[in-house]
C-alpha cells in the first residue's frame, strides 16, 4: 500500500511542477510580455531546477531514506509557492524597472521565483525510487514505473492547466491551488507516519491560503482574468476605460463617447479611404475593445464590418465593458485571423490587421505567405492596413523594416505613416498596402484629403495625418523578408 501511495506522490509532484511552469508564464507576462525569451527562461530554469533536484534527491534519499524528509521538502516547496501570488508581481515589477534587457529580465525573475520550488519538487522521483526499491534485480522496473507515473502527472498537469485552469480561474488562485496541492502531497507522503507533522503542515497551509494579495492597481480594476492567450485587465478612471492584455494597452474608450476615437493609431486607419474612396466591405483582424469596428459602423453608413478575434474572452469583455455588439452591419467571429482568411471566400475592400503587440508578435501574421493570402482576399483596388509597433529608423527599427520589406514584395504599392501621439512621433507605424498596379502619389493623397476631410472621411485632422507619410526611401537591404520558414520576430523586436 505504501508503494502505491508513493507512486501517487510522484504523479502529483509531476503534475504540479508542469502546472507551475505554465502558470509562471502568466505571472511574468504583465511585466515581460509573452516573447520567446520568457518561454525560454521558464523552460531553462525549470530544467536546471529538475536536474539539481534529481541529483540532490538521489544523494539525500541514499543517506536518509525517509518519507519524512521528502514530506519536509515538498512542504517547503508548497510554502514557497503559496507566497508567489503575494510577492511574485512585486519581484517582476522591480526587475522589469531595472531594465536588464529582453533576455536577462525574465531569466532573473524566473530564477528568483521558480528555481527553488523546482529543485524542492524535483527531489520527489529519486526519493520515491529509493523508498520503493526492493531487490537490485527490480531497480530498473521500479525506476521506470516511478518516472512513468511522474511523466503521466506532467501530462495531466500540462493539459489540465492549459485547457481548463488558466481559462477558468485567475493566476493567483491557481498559484494558491498549486501551493496547497504541494502541501497536500507532503501529507500523503507521511499520512501514516506522524500526526504532529501532518497537523503542522495542514495549519501552515490554511494560514498561508488565508493571506490575500495586496492591492496595487492605481485605477479601478473592473475585471482581471486569464484567457488561453493573455492576462486581461479592464480598468477605468473618471474619463476613460482601458483594456490591457499582459503588459500591452489595447483600447482606450472615452466614457462619454463610447463609439468615438480611442488610441491615436486607430485614427490613421481612415487614411485608407484616400487610397480607395469606395470602401464598403471591411475586415478587422484583432478586436480588442472594438474601437475601429464601432467607429466605422457609426461614421460610415455605407460600411459593413467583420471583426475577427481569436480570444473568446476578449469578445466577451468587448461586449460587456466596451459596448461592442453584433448588428446587421457588424459581424463578430471567433477565429484565428490567418485561418479565417484561408477559409474565407469573400473579398474585402479594406483589411485591417491589428493583432501585433509591442513586445510579442504572432510570427505567422507577419510572413510573406500570410500577406499573399490577405492580398488574395482583397478586391481590386482594395487596401490592407497593418499596425506595427516600432521605429522607422535606428536600433529599434528592424522589425518594422522587415515587415515593410515583406509587404513590399507581396503588394504592388505600400505606404507607411508615422503615428503622432500628442504631436510627437509615437511608437506605432501604419503600413498601407494597395492591391492596385496604379500608384497613388502624395499629391493625390493631399488633394483627396483636402476635399474629404471632415465630410466623406470623418476626421478633422486628416490633412495633418497625410503629412506623417514616411516616404518611399525606407532602408530594407539589411533586414530579412519574413517567411513561414524564417521569421525571427522576437529577436528583431528585442535584440537587433
Amino acid at each position: 500500500m505504501q508503494k502505491l501511495v508513493l507512486m501517487v506522490v510522484a504523479l502529483l509532484a509531476g503534475a504540479i511542477l508542469m502546472a507551475l511552469e505554465l502558470v509562471g508564464s502568466r505571472l511574468l507576462a504583465p511585466y515581460f510580455g509573452g516573447s520567446i525569451f520568457v518561454w525560454g527562461s521558464l523552460i531553462g530554469v525549470f530544467l536546471a531546477a529538475l536536474s539539481i533536484g534529481y541529483y540532490l534527491g538521489g544523494r539525500l534519499a541514499d543517506r536518509w531514506p525517509s518519507p519524512h524528509l521528502l514530506a519536509a521538502l515538498l512542504l517547503a516547496a508548497g510554502v514557497y509557492v503559496l507566497l508567489l501570488p503575494r510577492y511574485g508581481g512585486a519581484v517582476c515589477d522591480r526587475i522589469s524597472l531595472g531594465d536588464y534587457g529582453a533576455r536577462a529580465g525574465p531569466l532573473i525573475s524566473c530564477a528568483i521565483l521558480f528555481f527553488l520550488p523546482g529543485i524542492l519538487t524535483g527531489v520527489t522521483s529519486p526519493f520515491v525510487v529509493r523508498l520503493n526499491a526492493g531487490a537490485v534485480e527490480q531497480a530498473g522496473r521500479t525506476t521506470g514505473t516511478v518516472y512513468a507515473a511522474s511523466t503521466i502527472g506532467s501530462i495531466v498537469g500540462t493539459l489540465g492547466t492549459a485547457f481548463y485552469l488558466i481559462p477558468a480561474i485567475g493566476t493567483r488562485t491557481i498559484l494558491y491551488l498549486l501551493g496547497g496541492s504541494l502541501i497536500f502531497t507532503a501529507l500523503i507522503a507521511i499520512a501514516k507516519r506522524g500526526s504532529r507533522v501532518t497537523t503542522a503542515a495542514g495549519a501552515a497551509a490554511l494560514a498561508l491560503l488565508a493571506l490575500s494579495p495586496p492591492a496595487c492597481a492605481k485605477e479601478r480594476v473592473l475585471v482581471e482574468r486569464d484567457s488561453a492567450y493573455h492576462r486581461l485587465y479592464v480598468t477605468e478612471d473618471e474619463n476613460y476605460r482601458w483594456l490591457r492584455a499582459d503588459n500591452v494597452w489595447h483600447t482606450q474608450m472615452r466614457l462619454r463617447d463610447r463609439h468615438g476615437r480611442g488610441l491615436d493609431y486607430t485614427d490613421y486607419v481612415d487614411l485608407a479611404f484616400l487610397f480607395n474612396p469606395k470602401i464598403q466591405r471591411v475586415l478587422v483582424i484583432g478586436l480588442g475593445g472594438g474601437t475601429i469596428p464601432k467607429r466605422f459602423v457609426r461614421d460610415y453608413p455605407q460600411v459593413r464590418v467583420v471583426a475577427v478575434e481569436i480570444d473568446p474572452y476578449v469578445i466577451e469583455i468587448a461586449a460587456r465593458y466596451f459596448d461592442v455588439h453584433a448588428s446587421p452591419r457588424l459581424a463578430i467571429r471567433q477565429s484565428d485571423g490567418r485561418i479565417f482568411l484561408r477559409r474565407a471566400t469573400a473579398r474585402w475592400d479594406l483589411i485591417v490587421l491589428d493583432a501585433y503587440y509591442a513586445d510579442t508578435v504572432p510570427f505567422f501574421l507577419a510572413t510573406e505567405e500570410f500577406f499573399k493570402i490577405a492580398r488574395s482576399r482583397l478586391s481590386p483596388g482594395g487596401v490592407m492596413v497593418n499596425n506595427v509597433v516600432g521605429r522607422s529608423s535606428g536600433r529599434r527599427s528592424r522589425f518594422f523594416r522587415s515587415v515593410y520589406r515583406t509587404m513590399q514584395v507581396t503588394f504592388p504599392h505600400i505606404y507607411a505613416f508615422q503615428v503622432r501621439e500628442n504631436g510627437r512621433p509615437g511608437s506605432n507605424i501604419e503600413i498601407f498596402a494597395v492591391n492596385s498596379e496604379d500608384p497613388t502619389t502624395t499629391a493625390t493623397l493631399r488633394a483627396r484629403a483636402g476635399k474629404m476631410q471632415g465630410t466623406a472621411i470623418k476626421d478633422a485632422a486628416l490633412t495633418r495625418r497625410v503629412g506623417d507619410y514616411l516616404g518611399s526611401a525606407i532602408a530594407v537591404d539589411d533586414v530579412p523578408t519574413l517567411s513561414d520558414d524564417y521569421a525571427p520576430v522576437d529577436a528583431l523586436i528585442h535584440l537587433w
